[in-house]
Order: C-alpha cells, then structure tokens, then sequence
C-alpha cells in the first residue's frame, strides 16, 4: 500500500491513502489537491500501476523536484522519497503487509464459461482417507497428511504428535517413535512418544544416545540394522534397547537443527530398507518446514505477549530495548539527559464534581485518545497517567540529541488537536476543556522502581523532572511553558515565544526563567505555531506560518477573519494588534479539525508584531494577572 503524507504546506501532517493514478495541483478539481499558489493548476501526476508509482511532471510553470532535483522524465519513486509541488513537499510511505485495507494487486481473475460436467470431484477431507490396501496408496495418503501439517502450525504439540502419527502410518514395522528437538544430543528434549500397542507394564521408553549422536553430528539420516551395521558402531544402548533396525533423521531446515526424529523396531524380520530411509527423509524435510513455522508463529505469539505486558508498564522505546536485551528490568537505574512534559487540565477537579463519575471517565479518555498520538507521533514515552494529567518523557533511554525539540514539538500539536477536541464537545453540548502543558531539559535518572518481590515500574527521577512539573502547574490555558534549559536546547532561531517574569517554584532558591512557547521551526523552514488571535470578538488560532510567510488559521465555521482586525488573544500577550488579514485561499478540513474551518491568510506583518523575530519578546504582564 503507497501513502502520500504532506511534510510541509497547509495540509502538513496529512495523509492520503493511493488507490488509483492522481493528477497533483491547486486545482479543487485536482485528485491530489496542492494548496500552494506557487504550483500549477494541474502540476503533476502520480501514475500508479497497481505495483508501483511513477511521478510525471505535467508541464508546470515552475517545475515538479524528487528529493530536490528537477523532473524532466517520468521516474519511479521509492518508500522515503520526497517531492515537491512549489513549496509543498510529499513524502512517499510504503507499506508492505498483504491485505491491509488499500493495498493493490496487479493479479485478477477472467470470467468465462467453462464445461466442468466431466470433472472429477472429490472433497479434500477424502483425500486423507485411504480407500485401499494397496501400499502405494497409503504411503501418498500419508505424504498428504505430512504436507497438511502447515495447516496447523497454531498448534506445535498437533504438528509434533502429527509429524510421529505419519510415520507410523508410513511404516507399519514401527515399533517406537520419538521426535525431540534441540540441536545437540545434551540439548535434546523429548516432545513427541509413541509406542505401538503400549500396555500399561512396560517401562517407559527409551532413546539410543548412540544413534542420535551420529546423525547429529553429521546431519544426515542414518540406517541401523543390526544384521548389517556397516560403519555404525553398535553402542551399549543399542544392545540392551534390543533395536535390530531404526532410521534416525535429523529435522532440518537450511541448515540449521531443529531437532532428530527417530523410529525403530525389534523385529529384525521386518527391517527398515534404504527405500523406507529415502521416504522418511522426505516426509523429515516436509515435516520440518512445518515445525520451523510453527515455532517461529510461537514464538512471535511469546514476543507479543511479551512486549504487551511490557508496554503496560513500560513506554514503547523502553519496551524494546528490554525485549531486545539492551535493559535489564532489575531494580536500578542510570543517568540520561532528556526533555520531561507535564499537562493537566485547569480546572479539573471543580469541572468533575458537577458530572457523573461515568462521564468523568468517558471525557478522559476521550481526551487522552486525542493527545497520546501527538506524544507518540514525536517519539516520545509516557511515563504515566495522573489523574487528569500526563507525564511524557523524551531522549530516555535513547538519546538522540533532539529531544528539546520532540517535546516542543509534541505540546504545540497537543494544544492544537484540543481545538477540534473542544469544537466537536460543543456540537454536542459537552464540556469543553483547557490545559497547561511545563517542560524542562536537563539530566534525569531513569530506571525501575518499586519492590523487589512485588511491583515495580518504569519512571524518571530527579530535580529535572519535579521543576518541570512546577513550571507545568504556572501554565494556564492554551499556554506552553518551557524552561531556559530547554529554550537553549531548542537553539538560537528555533524556538518564539514570550520571556515570562522569573518565578519562585517550591524547593528552587532561585526563581526560575520561563518562555511561553508559540512556535517552533520545523521542515523546511516552515514554523509550528499555537497562538490564539481575536477577530472581531470570536476567537481564531494560527496554527502554521508557511514557508511564503502566509498563515494557516483554524477559526468556527460561518466566521469571515478578514471581516476585522485581528490581535492576539496570547493569555501572556493579549490585545497585541497583527493587522487585517486577507484570505488567500479556503482550505480542506483535516481529520483533527473538528467542526472548524482551516484557511490560509497572510498579514502585512509576517512576524506578528516581533513575535517571529530574532528575540524572544517580554511578556508585559507580571504573575499576579496569570493566575490560573
């Protein structure tokens, strides 16, 4: 299955799912609307052939580019590649898995009429079932059932007592069988007996050490028949198990020993042939396969249980690295630097005591299912739910270096999917919600805590995760507060927003230096923006500033922006004035939008009164006009 994703533009986070060929332009006619007034009406086309796409430049005006270098020639793209529409860049995801929803296949059927009255027709549960006596016939009915054992590789004990049950119907001589598995005669361990006629007063059968170690160690089937050894030396075992014939096959799968199957008999009347040896072999190699699979389908059925029961107290990273032998789950721990985020929603425990507990619950949830995906899309781990609130954690135990800018990133998209969140709750008459979202930077001490002989979890400790929970608890609605660390970490030009007066927090002698984050650099040169903005009494967000310096903007339906001068409704920065805004187009709706509209705008001003400038501006209210 091919996926478009939209990197860059007013459709920056997007998705669009390949069915069919798409011609790719501005046009609303256009299969694969661009938004972008630098691309062509009908720019270009994704041609798709059922197993891959090409990109086809359509004569546009300023060109089609694949990952920055002019099409001139149809070209096939690949899973990563990038394209360009003006400023609008696409990104090509592959998705391989047969039978996702939207994945394509070049093979089809003809229909036609076809004469079948003198076929033969016979139910495949018959084909198991021998009819006749006749020795042949058994032994390609048997071969049959070998081959079925695929069927039932969610179940190894079924393909291991089946894999014993052909050979004993293959060969009526059997007198004992035995599959074990393991790779070395010290290893092998028993998982499927079988006695011929077993009465409750023998003893409980046993395995020539002798036999399996020589196929073992050549791995290849041997013959025993003590009329004729030949260059097999007949060990102790052997004499006192009284086996006068046995075939020992290795379980092989390209190369590699999954285990040794062997059967045998005492009566030197009924001897096993090289034939009969050539015939197990194959039944060995049919048999094999389909115990190889049934392991591999155990143990990937292991993993995920594994990794499930992890991930129900481990973030996903840290999951990983324990399933992969990277992290010991023992008590302890180790020094990271990372990034921390903190959210809670303002208000919460006045809101809740005037709803029903379910409701409470549902609301929550409902909540979460909306900001765990913008942690989650950044990379980022939860440590945990609190509550109303969310602890996030970044660069643990990976450091990748960036995880300043992962967490930013993660609190800006959660301050605006709880614009669409809010906008469907009033459509249906419920509560509309608000939260404040800290981060902090710095070193952190990662590991897990708890009881040795009961439970323990997963967590981050340390001065760098409780300050970034005091800085969490100054925010206030629609507001991201970071700290210096973190604004440093981000880097010089990166990060906008607001320089908040210094602040005490407790168990901190010294009062803390706060930003208010509104924006944040991101794919070519584009920035990431929250900022709340009035247009003649309703309220509007700008959400992005493009790379042609105009603006998306997300306002209720029904609502002209450019009908009034617009300010900025910043809780820290309220009343600054931004200008009239002209519409320079009317957007499609994305999925997260909820019941608002999405436009593109520009301003005389593309840097909203100095907020996009060099230096962060002061914010001119103090504390005491911040309370929560």
């Amino acid at each position: 299955m091919f996926e478009l994703v939209f990197v860059t533009g007013s459709r920056a986070g997007e998705v669009v799912v390949v069915k069919s060929s798409l011609l790719a332009g501005r046009s609303p006619d256009c299969s694969l609307e661009v938004p972008d007034p630098n691309a062509s009406r009908q720019h270009a086309r994704v041609v798709f052939d059922g197993t891959g796409l090409t990109l086809v430049d359509n004569r546009s005006a300023n060109g089609t580019f694949l990952n920055e270098k002019r099409v001139t020639d149809p070209i096939p793209l690949k899973h990563d590649d990038v394209f360009r529409l003006g400023e609008t860049r696409i990104r090509i995801q592959v998705r391989r898995n047969v039978g996702e929803p939207g994945s394509e296949s070049v093979f089809g059927f003809h229909d036609s009429e076809a004469d079948l009255s003198q076929s033969i027709v016979m139910p495949m549960e018959q084909l198991s079932q021998s009819r006749s006596p006749d020795v042949a016939d058994r032994r390609f009915v048997s071969l049959l059932k070998a081959m079925n054992l695929s069927k039932d590789i969610d179940a190894l004990d079924r393909v291991l007592d089946g894999i014993i049950e052909v050979m004993f119907d293959l060969f009526p001589q059997c007198e004992r069988g035995f599959l074990m598995l393991g790779s070395t005669v010290e290893t092998l361990l028993p998982k499927a007996v079988r006695v011929r006629n077993q009465n409750g007063t023998q003893e409980a059968p046993k395995v020539s050490t002798s036999i399996c170690r020589k196929a073992l160690a050549e791995r290849a089937a041997f013959l025993f028949n003590d009329s004729n050894p030949g260059d097999f030396d007949q060990g102790m075992s052997i004499v006192s198990l009284k086996i006068r014939s046995a075939m020992t096959i290795p379980l092989l799968v390209e190369n590699e020993v999954l285990g040794l199957m062997q059967v045998d008999t005492a009566d030197r009347a009924r001897s096993f042939t090289s034939k009969d040896l050539e015939l197990a072999a194959a039944v060995s190699g049919v048999a094999s396969i389909a115990l190889r699979n049934a392991q591999q389908l155990k143990r990937i059925e292991t993993e995920t249980r594994t990794r499930d029961n992890l991930c129900r107290f481990l973030p996903g990273p840290v999951a990983q690295q324990v399933l992969d032998g990277k992290l010991d789950l023992g008590l302890g721990g180790r020094t990271y630097q990372g990034t921390v985020l903190f959210s809670d929603v303002v208000g919460f425990t006045r809101m809740s005591e005037a709803m029903a507990p379910g409701a409470v619950i549902e609301l929550m949830n409902a909540y979460f299912d909306r900001m765990v995906p913008c942690i989650k899309n950044e990379r980022g781990s939860i440590d945990k739910f609190i509550g109303d609130a969310i602890m996030a954690f970044w660069g643990v135990p990976i450091e990748q270096g960036n995880s300043a800018a992962e967490g930013a990133s993660s609190a800006l998209a959660m301050q605006i999917a709880l614009l669409g969140f809010n906008s469907q709750a009033k459509e249906h008459q419920r509560p509309v919600i608000g939260h404040g979202i800290g981060l902090n930077t710095g070193p952190v001490v990662a590991g897990n805590i708890g009881s040795s002989s009961d439970t323990i979890s997963y967590t981050l400790l340390g001065d760098t995760v409780n300050t970034a929970s005091r800085i969490e608890h100054h925010a206030l609605k629609e507001q991201v507060l970071i700290s210096q660390a973190t604004w440093d970490a981000l880097g010089a030009g990166n990060a906008f927003g607001l320089k908040m007066p210094p602040v005490h927090v407790r168990n901190k002698t010294e009062a803390l230096a706060l930003y208010a984050l509104r924006g944040l650099v991101r794919d070519a040169g584009e920035i990431m923006l929250f900022l709340p903005v009035d247009t003649g009494g309703v309220r509007g967000w700008l959400i992005r500033r493009l790379s042609d310096q105009t603006f998306i903007m997300l306002h209720p339906a029904g609502h002209d922006p450019t009908a009034h001068l617009m300010a900025s409704a910043a809780v820290e920065w309220p009343g600054c004035a931004l200008g009239k805004p002209t519409i320079v187009a009317t957007l499609p709706a994305q999925n997260t939008d909820g019941a608002l509209c999405r436009s593109q705008i520009q301003l005389a001003d593309p840097t909203l009164a100095g907020l996009l400038g060099a230096t962060s501006l002061p914010c001119p209210l103090g504390w005491d006009a911040l309370v929560r």
